[in-house]
């Protein structure tokens, strides 16, 4: 019985062994075969795609945002890399860095023994690391964050390749770049920006070690959020430096002695300073916001959805200085016009934006989009906003094409209505201000901006046609045959147009006629330093310079005393030229003024166009830039250089035509005239005759009046030989009011008369010899037009 039983021990010890062997074999089988799959499904090490932080800079080369999907990271080079930066992550995290061949084999079997028992559910069981330096960059860069036998074997086997593919200086490089430090912040630079806001060549010893502290934890010893554990941790590391004698105990003592200061708790997409609304059109430039938009400045990126993380360096032609200035402008006055009219605590108040450039590079200087800038991406009124340009635009579409067909600044042009409107009820166009003055130079109609000049301007070029045609010259793409009416003269069009794209129009005028596109990116360098793009704008010359010249010379008289002197005050009379415009019922108010090198234009008006602004844009726009380019411009610029092809000839101010005997010396001026176009003649405008005064009683024998009549031999009073004009063309009379002043222009008195006085009888020449009442006496010398005084108060404004 014992030797049964004994017999029976044996045989069971015997299966158990075997059956441990069988497990053994089994598990150093299913090991292999794991080892196997993981080596044969793991990634190759040559291949390193960082998500990396695009970053945009201004033309000078500073930082202003850094753009990142996910992970903010700027790899930087392990020489920029303070050495005791460097040698901080390598005595907290492996001390035995240059020892080892990519894993440490005890460190490596302890880990995967203690997580076998943890998976077996057996005692001491553990989820534990143990990786090297070289395991952490193999695990962060080419594998996942899971814990199990397949992903350590593949650790382990990824970290002897990189060993074996990569010298320990690049492997540390790129681990201190890789690895996550919390609060979005990959890699040492980035995080150097975000908790100590310095470049991590500027970081203290302190700070190092403090960082490298926090790859092991970064949630737990976040300074900003546990500044004592992080303050532990980081004595940790410094302990470890000199227990490694990395560092001396003078430089742990100071080091450790050092109170961290952190900089701002901003984490995400960050910019540094001003220019929101800059930077956001730079991204959406970038990313392609809208179809075609990329391709307008001439870049072609691929794909725009990368952008966030391609490590682009992007150099913009952004200046600060003058960003700061514009957003200040716009600032001061739009809240000063908040108090004077009554807007300031209102839940909605007008928006303004601002865009500058330089006209010869095409270069955007600095660019508001609005009031304020809240959130990044918001909507841009200087590139998003459709607007009505109103008069901002004639010189555009009326003036440039009727000085291009032959017309100049002395060509008459009656400020009268043109037509009846469609409804035939009234006079179309009419001014801002209810009055029409007649027969004027072009170059008064443009400093007044008065609207029947700028319609019979675009007609005389050839219609609406043209008027579209130079548009879109002008680069104005948002008007097109939809737009081709007479109203397009004045501003009227279908879709609007952007203060982005006005500023280039009036960009190339302040050119002499050669339009460079707009550039806001100059140059843009991959993560390997390789440039990619460099700005090369296309110049295209749109008009003559002769035309440009003649065009910005009567836009000076707009400065000097027209509608925007009220408050440019002439600008300190230096070389500027500009033009205002405002929208039926105040919609909008815009300013455009320039001088030779910077084009700035203003705009203000509701986000809800149904809103009126209680200005014009002779007010708070010319406000704006007033402020803005008397900061900017501080030295008298250079005048524009007159081109050839300009000539100058004295003619008569009534008629732009040669002066003759009708023509009043006081009336003849200097005028500028395109080669070819000078007068040859004195032409008809202006016809020399004998009238005289005649009063005239209304039908109703209620009112008297006195009128010019041609004079004949017996007629009573003393007749005077005069000039008086030749209207070219009848007037448009008001269908129900045809005698109403607001519809009649002023010049209606000077026209050559029609009727002819009648030879009096012996008594009215009786009378004719005694003196005159004072209510009775006329005047002796005929009116003359004149050029208004220069104002010394806000001018008209339209």
């Amino acid at each position: 019985m014992a030797a049964k039983q004994r017999k029976s021990s044996a045989r069971k010890a015997k299966l158990w062994i075997g059956g441990l062997v069988t497990v053994l074999l089994a598990i150093v089988a299913g090991g292999v075969l794991a080892g196997c799959s993981a080596v044969a499904s793991a990634p190759d090490v040559t291949k390193l795609d960082w998500d990396t932080s695009t970053i945009i800079y201004d033309r000078a080369g500073k930082e202003v945002y850094r753009l990142h999907a996910g992970e903010n990271r700027t790899p930087v080079k392990l020489e920029q890399i303070p050495d005791y930066a460097e040698k901080a992550f390598i005595a907290i995290e492996d001390p035995s860095f240059y020892d080892h061949f990519g894993v440490n084999p005890r460190g490596i079997a302890r880990a995967v023994w203690r997580t076998t028992l943890y998976k077996l559910k057996l005692p001491g069981g553990r989820l534990e690391g143990g990786s090297t330096i070289t395991q952490q960059l193999a695990r962060d860069a080419w594998l996942t964050q899971d814990i199990t036998i397949k992903r350590k074997l593949q650790e382990a086997w990824v970290a002897m390749q990189l060993e074996r593919t990569y010298t320990k200086d690049e492997i540390l490089e790129m681990y201190i770049n890789q690895i996550y430090y919390g609060r979005g912040a990959y890699g040492i630079e980035a995080a150097a920006r975000t908790f100590f806001a310095k470049d991590v060549t500027k970081l203290t010893l302190a700070e190092a070690a403090q960082l490298a502290g926090m790859v092991n934890g970064p949630s737990y010893f976040d300074p900003y959020e546990y500044p004592e554990d992080s303050m532990q941790r980081r004595n940790l590391v410094l302990n470890a430096m000199l227990k490694e004698e990395f560092i001396t105990q003078d430089e742990y003592d100071q080091a450790k002695a050092e109170q961290p200061k952190l900089g701002s708790m901003e984490t995400d997409d960050e910019t540094t300073g001003t220019a929101g609304h800059y930077v956001d059109y730079i991204i959406n430039i970038l990313q392609q916001a809208k179809p075609g938009l990329a391709e307008k400045y001439g870049l072609k990126l691929g794909d725009p959805g990368t952008i966030a993380k391609a490590g682009l360096r992007v150099t913009t032609t952004l200046d600060p200085v003058l960003q700061q200035k514009a957003e200040k402008a716009i600032a001061d006055q739009m809240n000063q016009a908040d108090k004077e009219y009554g807007l300031a605590g209102k839940q909605v108040r007008p928006e303004a934006a601002m865009v500058t450039m330089n006209p010869k590079t095409g270069e955007v200087l600095a660019m508001v989009g609005g009031r304020q800038h809240k959130a990044m991406l918001e909507f841009n009124r200087a590139t998003d906003a459709l607007r009505q340009p109103g008069s901002v635009i004639k010189p555009l579409v009326a003036y440039v094409p009727a000085l291009e067909a032959g017309l100049g600044p002395a060509t008459i042009l009656d400020d009268a209505p043109v037509m009846l409107t469609q409804d035939k009820t009234t006079v179309w166009p009419q001014n801002y201000d209810f009055k029409y003055l007649g027969l004027k130079p072009m170059r008064y109609g443009i400093e007044q901006s008065l609207n029947p000049m700028a319609v019979r301007a675009m007609q005389a070029a050839g219609g609406p046609t043209k008027g579209v045609e130079f548009a879109r010259k002008f680069g104005l793409t948002t008007i097109g045959q939809g737009d081709e009416h007479l109203a397009l003269a004045l501003g009227g069009v279908t879709e609007g147009t952007t203060l982005m794209d006005i500023t280039g129009a009036y960009s190339a005028l302040a050119n002499l006629g050669t339009k460079v596109d707009p550039v806001l990116i100059s140059k843009i360098v991959d993560r390997d330093g390789k440039t990619i793009y460099e700005a090369k704008p296309k110049k295209t010359q749109v008009v003559k310079p002769t035309t440009a010249y003649l065009m910005l010379d009567m836009m000076k008289d707009v400065i000097k005393r027209g509608t925007a002197y009220g408050y440019t005050g002439g600008f300190k009379g230096w070389p500027a030229a500009g033009k205002t415009g405002t929208t039926e019922y105040n919609r909008d108010a815009w300013f455009v003024g320039f001088t030779p090198d910077l084009v700035t234009a203003v705009w203000n008006g509701y986000d809800n166009p149904d809103n009126r602004l209680p200005w014009t844009g002779a007010f708070v726009p010319v406000k704006i830039w007033n402020q803005f380019m008397t900061q900017a411009v501080t030295q008298k610029p250079a005048d524009w250089v007159r081109p050839a092809g300009i000539t100058t000839v004295a003619v008569c101010k009534q008629t732009g035509m040669l002066p003759s005997d009708a023509c009043a010396k006081d009336q003849v001026v200097q005028e500028l005239f395109a080669a070819g176009t000078e007068p040859k003649a004195p032409g008809t405008l202006l016809v020399k005759a004998k009238a005289v005064q005649v009063k005239v009683t209304s039908a109703d024998k209620k009112t008297t009046t006195t009128e010019w009549q041609l004079w004949q031999q017996g007629c009573v009073g003393t007749p005077v030989e005069r000039g008086f004009i030749k209207r070219p063309a009848p007037r448009v009379l008001h269908p129900t009011e045809p005698n109403n002043p607001k519809y009649v222009p002023a010049d209606v008195k000077d026209e050559v008369p029609m009727k002819v006085c009648q030879p009096g009888s012996w008594i009215d020449k009786l009378l004719e010899g005694l003196p005159q009442m004072p209510w009775e006496q006329q005047p002796t010398t005929p009116p003359t037009t004149t050029t208004p005084p220069t104002p010394t108060t806000p001018a008209p404004t339209r």
